[in-house]
């Protein structure tokens, strides 16, 4: 897991960024389990920070956004 997303908690913004240079969205987090992070709809994989949806058969390694704490934030 990137060991800034170790720290991550209900209540927190993390970065959503839509493939290597796509567009970014700030998103709030719902939840946090063993595996995975979830802001809302979204559903992120704890050890690579990559979006898992089953319907595009992202599975948090094959993926097409990944996560990060906003720029500034302490991990």
């Amino acid at each position: 897991m990137p060991d800034e997303l170790k720290s991550v908690a209900v209540g927190d913004s993390v970065v959503r960024q839509l493939g290597a240079d796509g567009p970014e969205m700030i998103l709030k987090v719902t939840a946090v389990i063993a595996d995975r992070i979830i802001c809302g709809p979204w559903e992120f994989d704890r050890r690579t920070g990559g979006e898992i949806d089953e319907d595009l058969g992202w599975d948090g390694v094959r993926t097409g956004s990944v996560i990060r704490l906003p720029e500034g934030s302490a991990s």
